[in-house]
């Protein structure tokens, strides 16, 4: 075997650098929990959603740039995203005061922001000239970050509102902007710049940027352990402030077993932390969007599991109880979409897989109200053990 091919088989593995920057993931999560803690209704959720989206948007950009980059990513460049990210997390907890609770912290809301722009249009010039990155067009596109530089000088509600339009314009371009678009318009500007100066664009050549699938999984995978880590942490946090006693046993002991059986389906039993996905299905761009839904979710059930040990003995309130059972449901549900898409036709089994992972739970947040929350968690480990048994028959039949 050559030394050639030798190389191109060594497995390529997230750097020192790279896992450095993936520990503001950790502040990050932990940041966005406040937006959760003071109940669920439209607007929190709607805010949490637009919260995450910006984090995640962000944090995916510089990833992106890493994965392409390879040996010749720049230390410097990660450390300011990271900086940026840093700012974001920690002015959290300010703008969910001003923005839901009328708060007068504007400070935390306009360092939020900037941080935001800046972060995005600092990875949207981390790639090299020429380069088009088809799979993830946002990345090197900054129009949604407009709307958020004129909510500047814009006071609640209308402000959220252009976050959300904002964000809603990296959604249409991450769904819609397809590579042929990307190219095509990348090679209608070079040569409208041709005709106009054929010297400034001499020896000039467009570049499709292909990403490392098995670095990206890697990644990817690591956020959603980070995501599930930072659920075990926020439980043994809220235990602090607990009387140690059987029931904080019971609620400690049935979320800790929920989150390590939803790692076993994400990580062991999944690919990129999707459950039910497989390697090598699906392109890029899918495996993003089904990424950033996945740890969204995972992160509201492990609020609702903070929630379960401080009131473990007692029934979860409307808010709590279907932030953790509509929680889980649309992790299966999102693990079902993933089974589809990896061309898995075995109609039997999803639908197995949607009563057990989907209904049940939506049945369970509908008429579980007198049920104590580490009781209500079990009957959930329950749910995650049936889609355990079912992936490990699934594979072991090689389906």
């Amino acid at each position: 075997m050559s030394q050639e091919t030798a190389e191109a088989e060594v497995e390529r593995h997230a750097s020192w650098a790279e896992l450095f920057f993936d520990l503001v993931v950790v502040v990050g999560v932990a940041a966005l929990a406040h937006v959760l803690e003071g109940g669920v209704d439209a607007p929190t959720l709607g805010l949490y959603a637009v919260l995450f989206l910006a984090f995640w948007l962000s944090w995916t950009s510089f990833m992106l740039y890493g994965n392409v980059a390879a040996g010749e990513t720049r230390l410097l460049r990660l450390l300011v995203g990271m900086l940026g990210l840093g700012v974001m997390a920690a002015s959290v907890p300010g703008l969910v005061h001003t923005v839901l609770h009328e708060g007068h912290e504007e400070h935390a809301v306009t360092a939020f922001v900037v941080a935001y722009v800046a972060t995005r249009v600092l990875g949207a010039n981390a790639w090299e000239r020429g380069q088009v990155v088809v799979d993830f067009p946002v990345a090197q596109h900054a129009l949604g970050v407009l709307p958020w530089v004129v909510s500047i000088w814009v006071d609640p509600p209308w402000q959220v509102w252009l976050w959300v339009l904002g964000i809603g314009l990296d959604l249409f371009m991450l769904l819609v902007y397809s590579a042929d678009d990307a190219l095509k318009s990348l090679d209608d500007r070079l040569e409208q710049v041709r005709r106009r100066d054929p010297e400034r664009v001499a020896g000039f050549a467009i570049q499709r940027t292909e990403f490392d699938a098995g670095h990206l999984a890697e990644r990817l995978g690591l956020f959603v352990i980070i995501v599930l880590g930072e659920g075990v942490v926020q439980v043994v946090r809220t235990s602090w402030e607990v009387e140690f006693d059987r029931d904080l046993l019971r609620a400690g002991l049935s979320s800790f077993v929920l989150l390590c059986g939803m790692f076993w389906l994400s990580l062991l039993h999944g690919h990129a932390g999707v459950p039910h996905l497989r390697a090598g299905v699906l392109g890029a761009r899918a495996s993003l969007v089904i990424h950033a839904a996945v740890t969204a979710t995972v992160a509201c059930v492990a609020v609702a599991l903070a929630g379960v040990v401080e009131h473990g003995a007692e029934p979860l309130g409307s808010d709590q109880r279907w932030l953790l059972c509509g929680g889980v449901a649309i992790y299966f549900l999102l693990g079902v979409v993933a089974q589809v898409a990896s061309r898995d036709r075995q109609w039997v089994r999803i639908t197995g897989r949607l009563v057990a992972g989907v209904v049940v739970p939506v049945l369970l947040g509908a008429l579980a109200t007198d049920v104590h929350g580490s009781t209500l968690v079990w009957y959930v480990v329950l749910v995650v053990a049936v889609n355990i048994v079912s992936q490990r028959a699934a594979t072991r039949s090689g389906g």
